[in-house]
């Protein structure tokens, strides 16, 4: 019956995770940032602090190496604070450079749209492929993070000081050289409501790295991998997890656990009514973790 109930609640998170891609409500009387990557970042670059873009709906924003001038590695930077409702569009990154897609030095909310193929596997940064939060908080809502890699944090990177809460999302096939496939945490991060899927790191968290505070409630991790420790989370000293009415499963590792890997010394982790089943090789250790069986 646990079983049953927490998977109810946990599964509610792909209901309302692919309602990404359903029809979006009516749009607010605020312009519309035309169809094209020039346009997006002209749009974020004279948005005035406190503003709000809306995209076009349904448009795919092809980033390229003639959008940025001059030509960098940091994408869309957000250096005032800015709301950008997406009204399912995409933005992408051509295959001319490599670049993440959006660098945060400011208060953001991201709501309603796909972020694909940022790579951020170069110098200078090498974390965050889709989103790399350097300061400020981030809040990401029905957002879509898919086949983004970088050296750390191959989706989503939270950098030291910073608040990134993620919900009803979905993380998927996203790749970190190191650590952190699905995303990496060295701040405060909650995922709330939200699938973390088909991750990969070469190193540790396939789903997710964390060293700091991180949250997970009522999500599903689940089908990541790891070249060593931690193919769902890797909790790093001195992380604390918490997770919660949430489920980890089906992930893999070279080294136990394929489930969460606790690292020994100050990393903490807590399950409250959630499991954590079915991992390769085992669920949990090195430092145990409460409620966690292999």
């Amino acid at each position: 019956m646990r079983a049953n109930r927490i998977h109810r609640a946990a599964g509610g998170a792909i209901l309302a995770a692919t309602a990404l891609t359903a029809g979006m409500p009516a749009a607010n009387a605020l312009a519309t940032v035309p169809c094209s990557g020039s346009a997006l970042v002209n749009a974020i670059s004279n948005a005035a602090a406190g503003a709000t873009l809306n995209l076009t709906p349904g448009c795919t924003y092809v980033l390229n190496n003639n959008t940025f001038v001059p030509i960098n590695t940091t994408g869309l930077t957000i250096n005032r604070p800015l709301t950008i409702h997406g009204r399912n569009s995409t933005i992408q990154r051509s295959a001319t450079a490599k670049f993440r897609l959006f660098t945060v030095n400011a208060n953001f909310t991201l709501d309603r749209v796909r972020l694909r193929g940022g790579d951020a596997t170069i110098s200078p940064g090498g974390f965050g492929g889709a989103v790399a939060v350097n300061s400020g908080t981030t809040n990401l809502d029905s957002v879509l993070v898919q086949k983004n890699t970088a050296t750390f944090s191959g989706g989503i990177a939270a950098v030291g000081g910073t608040i990134v809460n993620v919900s009803n999302s979905i993380i998927q096939g996203n790749s970190a050289t190191r650590n952190g496939g699905g995303a990496g945490n060295n701040g405060r991060m909650t995922v709330t409501n939200t699938v973390i899927n088909d991750n990969r790191a070469g190193e540790k968290g396939g789903g997710i790295a964390n060293d700091s505070t991180l949250s997970v409630v009522q999500s599903i991790i689940t089908r990541n991998e790891a070249g060593t420790l931690g193919g769902g989370i890797a909790n790093l000293a001195p992380g604390t997890v918490t997770v919660t009415r949430s489920v980890v499963n089906n992930n893999k590792a070279t080294t136990a656990p394929g489930g969460i890997d606790n690292e020994n010394g100050r990393a903490a982790a807590t399950l409250t009514d959630a499991i954590v089943l079915g991992n390769t090789p085992s669920n949990c250790s090195r430092t145990p973790v409460t409620g966690c069986r292999n």
